[in-house]
């Protein structure tokens, strides 16, 4: 596999918790990764980082396994960066070009969600 960019292995082990809201082991998640070159101390490098940052929690599993969950849902994560990226920038002129460059079907959505 190529070298990942910087911060890549942490956004797929949090997709792979994403698509498991029950949790993983990090031998779970080793093997959703499906990447033969990486190590399993790699994995729990990458899960203690994540811990440290408030986006994972560890919980104890079977015998001395560990699990590990997200702290947050992907659409959850996703609201939280787009409004620190927002800064003091005017929301509705960030929202206006957000929305923008969403397909008519996201658009649809974006307007269901917007009217409950």
């Amino acid at each position: 596999m190529s070298k990942r960019k910087q911060g890549e292995l942490e956004s797929e082990v949090l997709g792979c918790l994403w698509d498991r809201p029950d949790g993983l082991s990090s031998q779970q998640i080793l093997a959703m990764l499906g990447d033969d070159s990486l190590a399993i101390t790699t994995v729990l490098t990458v899960l203690s980082r994540l811990v440290d940052k408030g986006l994972v929690e560890k919980l104890p599993g079977h015998g001395r396994t560990l699990t590990f969950k997200a702290v947050s849902s992907r659409e959850e994560h996703t609201a939280k960066l787009l409004l620190d990226a927002m800064g003091s920038a005017n929301p509705a002129l960030v929202f206006s070009h957000f929305a923008g460059g969403l397909s008519n079907k996201q658009l649809e959505q974006l307007k269901k969600a917007l009217g409950q």
